[in-house]
Parts: structure tokens; sequence; C-alpha cells
């Protein structure tokens, strides 16, 4: 099953961060920082399969070096607290050859980024040695400002936007799900959240490489825990359901069954005169029976309320065991939200020298 994943997060000097840093340790190059002296040089790291520069239709060829890119970046910069590149990180789908990847991403990156004005630095990277062999991944850093013919301009804000983001998310589930088909794969992806896809299921936690080979080498990790916890719950929450839909299946077969007889059965002749008319009044919409058919009618009626009392007690239980696993959704977010944060902490912030 192909995996999707686009997210994207900003470069900024706040978080004590730098696009020379960051454009080097995505092409596992070296790139000598000139404002600050720092050199980064990350060309032992293993696994990057492709790079390139891609820019608009006239950029300055000086543009497409990457050492000479994110230093005019970072010189154009002033600020301490300067928003310097957009960083798009996107998972790759295993089911395609490594060149059919890259031209996935050449076809997404001129669309959605080169073709509103941007320089777009492309790296691809190879799954981590010690986690999920199919997590083929791409890193996109991005310009944030406009071309001029010497160098760069303002800021363009309308990148920031949200509603951008959106719709960069959603065209990368397009052309993904395009390319799977074009080369022969049953396989989709889907940029919506499950909640949004109409799916009851609760998202589960990812698991970076380290956790991966603990759990590989028969060790627990807290990663590994917290996923076997979410796909726990997802089991109970997928085992009441389809308790729920068999008695539903059950409860409509039997009123069927009972509307078919009712259909059948021959409606009774009421007594003449007044007294006739208030008993058969008072006898409301009941069918005259013989002593088989209204015992048969009578067993099928006690059988259906019995399934719609089930039905009503597995849903209240159903309710109660939700409640439970929200709240301990509930009490693990906080410390969900600090693996995000470590998550998204850059290799190359400590890597310097």
């Amino acid at each position: 099953m192909a995996t999707y994943r686009l997210e994207a997060k900003i470069i900024g000097r706040s978080h004590g961060r730098s696009a020379t840093a960051a454009a080097a340790y995505r092409a596992a190059v070296r790139i000598d920082d000139e404002r600050t002296g720092q050199s980064f040089d990350y060309t032992r790291k293993q696994g990057v399969l492709h790079s390139e520069i891609m820019a608009p239709a006239g950029t300055p060829a000086w543009m497409y070096d990457r050492v000479q890119l994110w230093n005019a970046v970072e010189k154009v910069e002033k600020r301490k607290d300067s928003q310097l590149a957009r960083d798009i990180l996107m998972s790759l789908p295993h089911e395609l050859t490594h060149e059919q990847r890259v031209d996935l991403v050449r076809e997404f990156v001129a669309t959605e980024f080169v073709a509103q004005g941007m320089i777009a630095d492309v790296a691809i990277h190879a799954p981590d040695r010690q986690g999920d062999d199919r997590n083929h991944h791409c890193h996109i850093l991005l310009t944030m400002r406009e071309l001029t013919g010497e160098g760069f301009g303002k800021k363009v804000r309308a990148w920031n936007d949200t509603e951008q983001l959106e719709q960069w998310r959603a065209d990368w589930a397009e052309v993904v799900n395009r390319h799977l088909e074009r080369h022969g794969h049953h396989a989709r992806v889907d940029h919506r959240s499950l909640a949004d896809q109409g799916i009851d299921r609760e998202p589960e936690p990812k698991q970076g490489p380290v956790a991966t080979e603990m759990e590989r080498q028969g060790r627990e990790s807290h990663a590994g825990n917290d996923r076997r916890a979410v796909q726990a719950r997802n089991a109970e929450r997928a085992e009441l359901d389809a308790e729920l839909m068999v008695l539903s299946a059950e409860i409509i077969d039997l009123e069927q069954q009972r509307a078919d007889r009712a259909r059948q059965e021959p409606m009774p002749v009421p007594a003449q005169g007044a007294a006739g008319e208030e008993k058969w009044e008072a006898r409301g919409p009941r069918t005259a029976l013989g002593p088989t058919q209204g015992g048969m009618v009578a067993q099928q009626m006690d059988a259906l309320d019995r399934f719609r009392e089930n039905s009503e007690a597995l849903e209240k239980q159903r309710r109660e065991r939700l409640q439970r696993i929200n709240e301990a959704i509930e009490k693990q977010g906080q410390r969900d939200q600090q693996v995000v944060a470590d998550r998204g902490r850059d290799p190359s912030e400590d890597r310097s020298r």
C-alpha cells in the first residue's frame, strides 16, 4: 500500500538553523557559510540517490550552484529571526522504480513550485538502513523571494498561505496516483485525514529508524509501544463495528421476513353492526392468523425485539469503550506533541564543523 506524506516547515534563524547547513545535509555535500564562517560537511553521508536544482527559465546560471545559491539566501536575509527557506518532505511510492520516482518528483516540482517562481533544491533519499525499507522520500528546499535579473527581490507572502499548502497536498496525491496508475499499480494515496475520509480509525504514529531497529532486535521502544496501543484501539473499534453490522443485518432480515409474511396473509372480515365495528377498530392494524401462523410471527417478533435490545446494548457498550479509548488518546496527547517536536528537529543543526 502506498504511503502519503507531504509536510512543510520553515527553516529560520529564530530556531538556530541555516539554509546552508540544511542544503549541505540534504544533498550530502560540503558548504562553507560565507556569512558565519562555519563549514557544513556531509560528504560522508550515505543514502542520497539523486539531487538537482530546478529553477524558472531565465534564472542566472550561478543560482544553479548549490553553494552560491544558499550563501546568497543567507546574505540577503539580514534579521536574526529571518525565514530562510521552505522545506518540503514527501514520501515517495515504494512501488515505483528509482527512475520513475525521479520523474514523479520532477513533474510535481516543475508544476507546483518552479512555475510559481521558486528555485527548488531537490534531494531524493533512500530508506534509512535501520528503518522501514519502503521509506523512500524526498526533501525539497525552496527559496522564498521573487527572482530578479541579478538575484532575489521581495518575499512572496502568498506562498505562506495555508490554502496554498492544502493545494500542494491535494495536488501531490493526484500526481502520485496518476503515476501509480500509469505504471500498472493498483495502490493509491489520499491526502485527506482519516476523519475526512469517513474512516473511524486512529492514525498510527510514525516510528523512526532507531525505534524500528530496536523492535527488529526484539527490544521494546516507546514509539513501538505507542503504535501497538493505537493498533489495539483500532482493532477494538473494528470488532465493535463488525458486531453491530451483523446485528443490523439480522434485524433487517427479520423485518423483511415479517413484512413478506404480512403481505401473504389474508385480511380478516369485520363483524356486522356497531359492536362489530368497535371491536374491529380496537384490534388496530392486526392480521387474522391461524394458530401456526400466529406462533411463527410471535416468535419472529420476540427475536426481533431481542436483537434490537442486543443492538442497543452493544451500541451503549461501544460508546463507553470509545470514550475510554478517547480518554487514553487525550492523556497521551502531550507526549505525542513532544515526539512530533523531536522528530521535526533537523539533524544538520547539531552537525556543523
